[in-house]
C-alpha cells in the first residue's frame, strides 16, 4: 500500500483539511476495492505526521500481512482543539475533566461531519480511485472520539456504511444518549461491527469509565447484531494510544472485510 495526501476545502465545516488516501496495488487490470473511511487522518500512515509520533502503521500492516483484505483507506485530518470534540460527537458531551479544556458545552456536530464525508469526500474518492462504492463494501473506523462518531455513523448512515470499527471509544462522555439511540436504532444494514477497549485507557476519564461504557454498548449492540457480525475485544493492559491501535488494525481489517468474496466483487473474475 502507498498513500497520497492533499489539502481539501470542507464547505460544510468551513475549514480546510489534509485528505490521506492509502491505495493497494492492483493485482489485475480493472480491479476495484472496498473502502475504509477513518478519522484523525494524519495519524494513520506516517509516524512523522502523527500527533503522538506513532502512527496506526497501515503501510507496515500490509507489508507484514500481505494476505490482508485489500481496501482503500481514506483518512480526513481532524479539526483542532475543542472543534474536534464538536465534530466527532453526535450528541452533547460533558465530563468534569473537559471543563478546564473547553468551558462551554460541546458536541453535536457529528451529523454535519458525516454529511461532509458522505457528500463532499466520498463522491471525489469514488470518482478518482478504483472503489466499490456500494454500502456493502464501505466501512468506517476510528479511535477515542473517532470511535464515537463511527458508532454514530452506524446509527444514522446505514445507507452509506455497513462495516464499523470503534477503538477505545469515549462513549462515557454521552453514555445515556449513546445507549438510548442504540436501543432504538435499526441496525439491520450493519454487516460487521468491531468494538475494543483497553484496561489502562488514560485519556479524559479513567479506565473504569472506558471499560464500563464500552461493555454497556456491547450489550446494547448484542440485542441487535448476531455474534457473527459483532466482535468485542477487551485488551488487557491496553492503553489509549496509536501504538495500541496499530496492534489491532490488521485483525480488524480482516474481520470487517474478509467476508467479501472475490467472486462476488464486480470487476473481479
Amino acid at each position: 500500500m502507498d498513500y497520497t495526501k492533499r489539502v481539501v476545502e470542507l464547505k460544510r465545516l468551513q475549514r480546510e483539511a489534509r485528505l490521506y488516501v492509502g491505495i493497494p496495488k492492483r493485482a489485475k487490470e480493472g480491479e476495484r476495492f472496498p473502502v475504509l473511511y477513518m478519522h484523525d487522518g494524519s495519524n494513520l500512515f506516517s509516524d512523522e505526521e502523527s500527533f503522538s509520533g506513532v502512527s496506526w502503521g497501515l503501510i507496515e500492516a500490509y507489508r507484514d500481512f500481505p494476505d490482508l483484505p485489500r481496501v482503500i483507506v481514506v483518512g480526513l485530518e481532524c479539526a483542532q482543539g475543542a472543534e474536534r470534540l464538536e465534530e466527532y460527537s453526535g450528541f452533547p458531551i460533558s465530563h468534569p475533566e473537559l471543563e478546564s479544556y473547553t468551558p462551554k458545552p460541546v458536541g453535536g456536530k457529528g451529523g454535519l461531519y458525516l454529511d461532509t464525508i458522505v457528500s463532499e469526500i466520498k463522491p471525489v474518492i469514488d470518482r478518482k480511485y478504483p472503489t466499490l462504492p456500494g454500502s456493502e463494501y464501505t466501512g468506517m473506523a476510528g479511535a477515542s472520539m473517532g470511535g464515537v462518531v463511527t458508532h454514530y455513523a452506524a446509527l444514522t448512515r446505514g445507507e452509506v456504511f455497513s462495516r464499523f470499527g470503534c477503538f477505545s471509544g469515549a462513549f462515557f462522555l454521552s453514555e445515556r444518549d449513546v445507549l438510548q439511540a442504540t436501543e432504538k436504532a435499526d441496525l439491520s444494514r450493519v454487516r460487521r461491527f468491531f468494538l475494543s477497549v483497553g484496561t489502562r485507557e488514560t485519556a479524559v476519564g479513567d479506565e473504569d469509565e472506558y471499560v464500563r461504557a464500552n461493555r454497556a454498548l456491547y450489550t446494547a449492540l448484542s440485542q441487535k447484531l448476531d455474534p457473527e457480525r459483532l466482535r468485542f475485544t477487551l485488551v488487557e493492559g491496553g492503553i489509549h494510544h496509536e501504538s495500541e491501535w496499530a496492534k489491532l488494525i490488521p485483525s480488524v481489517i480482516r474481520f470487517l472485510f474478509s467476508d467479501i468474496e472475490n467472486s462476488r466483487i464486480p470487476g473481479r473474475p
